[in-house]
Order: structure tokens, then C-alpha cells, then sequence
């Protein structure tokens, strides 16, 4: 996945780069009237080569590290909830199972939030998704 980045800083050789994130509505916001304000986000890479604070650099990351990241975001909620319907559905004998089944979904989309926000943090501190700076633009 190639991203366009600023680069803000330069310590030896790590460069923190600021990436504007993508936005749903493209890259075309005069004809977008949501009046959103897309943040950045700060990311810190090794710099090799002849590059200065504000150039704006191509920022590429490895996809199959991406794609797995992508599938437990939103494969692992999915999974969870399916499975708890299906529990609820097999394992209730109440006339409203289907409202308990229900209920259920939604509550394990609230525990799903904070798995993946335990396994994010693991995963940055790992450190596992690479970012490398390519060209300069």
C-alpha cells in the first residue's frame, strides 16, 4: 500500500513522517461538503538517503502484514458475533431467543472493541508493520 507523507522530522537515522489518512469521501474535498478535517498519522521509519525535513516522500508498507491486520479488524468482531448468535440460537429455549440473540451480537461487538484494542497495542509494540520511505516526490 503506497501513501504520500511529510516528513517532519530527521534523527540520524529514523525520520518521523506525518501521513495524511485517506478519506471515504477521495481525495477531493472542495466537492465533499461533510466539512471533515482529516488527522494525520505520526509514524517513525528508518531514512536512508539524501532527505530533508519537508519533502514529501512515498511511504510504502508490506501487505501481507497489512492484509492479515485488515482481516483480524474486521474478520474477528464478524466471527465473534456469528458464533455468539449461534450459541444463543442453539443453547436458548425462550420464546424471545431471537431478542437475546440480538442483544448478544451487539454486546460482543462491545468485547471485539476491546480485544482489538489489547491486540493493537501488542502489535505495536512489536512493531510489525513496517513502513519504508521510497522515493522522494
Amino acid at each position: 500500500m503506497d501513501q504520500v507523507g511529510k516528513i517532519e522530522q530527521i534523527n540520524g537515522d529514523k525520520a518521523i513522517v506525518s501521513v495524511k489518512r485517506v478519506s471515504a469521501c477521495g481525495d477531493n474535498c472542495k466537492s465533499c461538503g461533510g466539512s471533515c478535517n482529516q488527522k494525520s498519522v505520526i509514524i517513525e521509519t528508518d531514512v536512508d538517503g539524501d532527505y530533508e525535513v519537508g519533502d514529501y516522500v512515498e511511504i510504502t508498507t508490506e501487505n501481507e502484514v497489512l492484509m492479515k491486520h485488515i482481516l483480524v479488524l474486521y474478520g474477528m468482531p464478524l466471527l465473534i458475533m456469528i458464533c455468539v448468535i449461534g450459541a444463543v440460537q442453539l443453547l436458548s429455549n425462550s420464546p424471545n431467543k431471537d431478542m437475546i440473540s440480538a442483544v448478544s451480537a451487539l454486546l460482543s461487538l462491545v468485547v471485539s472493541y476491546f480485544i482489538l484494542k489489547a491486540y493493537d497495542k501488542k502489535e505495536m509494540e512489536k512493531n510489525v508493520l513496517k513502513f519504508t520511505i521510497g522515493k522522494k516526490l
